[in-house]
C-alpha cells in the first residue's frame, strides 16, 4: 500500500515544526545529581570534557563491594541525543523495579550508567536545535588551515538546518515516489535517471566544491577510538584517543575490571542481528572478527534482545565506521560488547519479524511513521531561492531535518526504553556467575594434603570473552594459594591463570601442600565473581 502522506506535508504550515522536547543541559545535570540520589549515592564523575564538564557515572549497586558489572554508555556521538534520554529512563526503570527483584540483581551483580559521554555536544546542541557530533574542540574539517569557515547555514531563515536540493542533470537523486520532498537516490539498474544534486542547507564560503563541511561540531567521539582508527578523516581528531572524553572512558573502563560486558546506547547495532564469525579475519595479526565462541554467546544475546524489543518493529542494520566505541570495547578492551539505537522509526506487522516480506527499507519506514504519528517537522517542503553558486540552477531548500531520523521527539521513546529495560536486567541474569564447591582436602600423611576445589559458570554468558585471553592487560581466571611460612608447594603454584571459562562449564583447582596451618584460597575473576576460602590444614 502506499503511503498516502504527500498532502499532510503539503499542507504542513512552517509554524508547526515541533522541538524533539528535549530537557535542557541544566534540567539534565539535575535529572542525573536526582538519579544518582535515588541509586544511593552523590553523582560521581570519570573525568572532564574537553569544554571543562563533568562526565557523569550513575553507580546502581549494593555495598561498595566489587561485583561483575555491566556499564551502559551514551551521548558518545552528538547527533544522537535519544541515546542520553534512553539511558536515564532506563536507570530510571531499573531503580523502580519490585524492591526484591532489584534486591537479587544487586545481589550479584551492578549497573553503571555513563549517560552523557560527550556533554559538551549536548549543551551546545540542546541550546541551538542544532544536532552536531563532535566536542567543544574547534577543527579543521577540510584540513585547509581555516577554522570554521563554511558552516552549514539556514539560507531560507526558517530557523531550521535542513537540505538544500538543485536541479541539475546527471544528478544522483530523485524524489520518491510516494513524497515529493524526501529525496532517494535514483535506481539506474532500474532506468532511473537521477536530476537533482543534494547538499546541508549552506553556501560554499571557501569554494572548494563542498558546502557546510567545516563549521562547529568539534571532534566526535565515536570516531577517536582506538579500534580501526582513522587519521584524516572529518571529526576524527588528531590521533586516537586524542580527546579528554575518549581518554576519560578508556581509562575508567581499566580501572575498574569487573566491567563484564558494554551496552552502547549508540547510532550503530549488533543486536539485532548477531555479530558473525570470519576464521581469516579472526585469525589475522590484527583480528577482525568476533572469534566463534564469543559470536555464539552474541547469537544467544540477540535472540534475547529481539523477543523483548519485538513489538518496536525490526530495527534497522548499521555500517561499521572507524574509531567506534563498541569495536574498540571488543577488540582492544576484551568486553562483550553490545550496540543498539534504542529507537528506530517503525510501524508494522511485527509477526513479520525475520521475513524479508515483512521488512520496509529504511526510507520508506521513516515515512510511514512520520506520517501514522502525524510529527512535524521531520521533512519540510521545498522552498525555492537564489544560490550565487548555482546561479543558473533551480535550487531549493526543505527535505529531512536529520536529527530526526534517529531521534523522536521525548515521548515517542516510553515504549522502547521500557522494552530495553527488560532487556538490560536479561542481560544481568545471563551474564557469568561462578558458583564454588565446598573444598576437598585429602590428608595424605607425613603432613601433606591435596586441595581440590571445583568452580562452575552457572551463567549462560562467558567469564569473559574469548579474545580477552589474547589481550595481556584483561584480568584472567584465576587461583591464588597464599601458603604459611612453614608450608610449601610439592605441586601446583601460588598463582595460577586459566583460559575463560564458558556458561555451564567448570574449572578444577588443585594443590598438592605439604605442612599443617592456614591457607588462603582466592578464586575467580572480576567479571564473573571472586570469592577467598580459608582452609585449615
Amino acid at each position: 500500500m502506499k503511503i498516502s502522506i504527500f498532502l499532510f506535508f503539503v499542507l504542513l504550515p512552517f509554524a508547526g515544526r515541533s522541538q524533539l522536547n528535549y530537557p535542557t543541559y541544566g534540567e539534565l545535570t539535575e535529572e542525573i545529581r536526582a538519579i544518582s540520589k535515588h541509586a544511593g549515592g552523590a553523582a560521581s564523575s570519570i573525568g572532564r570534557s574537553y569544554g571543562g564538564e563533568d562526565i557523569s557515572v550513575i553507580k546502581i549497586q549494593s555495598g561498595a563491594e566489587k561485583k561483575p558489572t555491566l556499564l551502559i554508555v551514551a551521548g558518545i556521538d552528538g547527533k544522537h541525543p535519544a541515546g542520553i534520554i534512553s539511558a536515564l529512563d532506563v536507570a530510571k526503570n531499573i531503580l523502580n523495579l519490585p524492591q526484591d527483584s532489584l534486591a537479587a540483581i544487586l545481589s550479584k551483580r551492578s549497573v553503571w550508567i555513563v549517560p552523557v559521554l560527550n556533554p559538551d555536544a549536548y549543551k551546545r546542541n540542546v541550546a541551538s536545535n542544532r544536532w552536531l557530533s563532535g566536542n567543544a574542540r574547534v577543527i579543521d574539517n577540510d584540513r585547509d588551515g581555516r577554522l570554521n569557515e563554511d558552516p552549514a547555514e539556514d539560507l531560507n531563515r526558517d530557523g531550521v538546518i535542513a537540505q538544500m536540493r538543485v536541479r541539475r542533470k546527471g544528478g544522483k537523486y530523485v524524489a520518491h515516489s510516494d513524497h515529493n520532498d524526501y529525496l532517494i537516490e535514483a535506481d539506474r539498474s532500474k532506468g532511473q535517471e537521477g536530476i537533482y544534486e543534494l547538499y546541508i542547507e549552506g553556501i560554499d564560503a571557501d569554494k572548494d566544491g563542498l558546502f557546510g563541511e567545516d563549521g562547529d561540531g568539534g571532534v566526535n567521539i565515536d570516531r577517536n577510538f582506538t579500534y580501526d582508527y582513522r587519521p584524516f578523516t572529518a571529526e576524527s581528531g588528531d590521533y586516537a584517543a586524542s580527546e579528554p572524553e575518549t581518554r576519560a572512558l578508556v581509562d575508567f573502563i581499566f580501572d575498574h575490571p569487573q566491567i563484564a560486558s558494554v551496552l552502547h546506547f549508540g547510532l550503530g547495532n549488533n543486536l539485532t542481528e548477531a555479530e558473525s564469525f570470519d576464521a581469516r579475519k579472526a585469525g589475522e595479526r590484527i583480528i577482525s572478527s568476533w572469534s566463534a565462541k564469543d559470536v555464539d554467546a552474541a547469537k544467544f544475546v540477540s535472540s534475547v534482545y529481539n523477543r523483548l524489543t519485538a513489538n518496536l518493529g525490526v530495527a534497522p542494520k548499521s555500517v561499521s565506521h572507524g574509531g567506534g566505541f563498541s569495536n574498540t570495547a571488543y577488540y582492544h578492551l576484551g568486553k562483550y560488547s553490545f550496540v543498539t539505537p534504542v529507537w528506530w522509526p517503525a510501524v508494522q506487522d511485527t509477526s513479520q519479524i525475520g521475513k524479508a516480506s515483512g521488512a520496509k527499507n529504511g526510507d520508506d519506514m521513516f515515512l510511514q511513521w512520520i506520517a501514522t504519528n502525524k510529527l512535524k517537522g521531520a521533512i519540510l517542503p521545498w522552498a525555492k531561492i537564489n544560490h550565487a553558486d548555482f546561479p543558473q540552477h533551480s535550487v531549493e531548500v526543505g527535505g529531512v531535518v536529520e536529527v530526526f531520523k534517529n531521534n523522536p521527539p521525548k515521548e515517542f521513546l516510553q515504549l522502547a526504553t521500557r522494552a530495553h529495560t527488560d532487556f538490560v536486567v536479561a542481560l544481568l541474569h545471563n551474564m557469568a556467575r561462578l558458583e564454588f564447591e565446598t573444598p576437598v582436602v585429602t590428608p595424605l600423611g607425613d603432613d601433606i594434603f591435596r586441595i581440590d576445589i571445583r568452580v562452575v559458570n552457572t551463567g549462560v554468558l562467558a567469564t569473559y570473552p574469548e579474545i580477552a585471553d589474547k589481550i595481556k592487560h584483561v584480568s584472567k581466571m584465576k587461583a591464588v594459594c597464599s601458603l604459611q611460612k612453614n608450608q610449601k608447594f610439592l605441586s601446583g603454584k601460588r598463582l595460577q591463570l586459566y583460559p575463560t571459562l564458558a556458561g555451564g562449564a567448570s574449572q578444577q583447582f588443585s594443590w598438592l601442600i605439604q605442612g599443617k596451618g592456614s591457607v588462603e584460597i582466592t578464586a575467580g575473576c572480576p567479571t564473573a565473581g571472586e570469592q577467598t576460602i580459608k582452609i585449615n590444614l
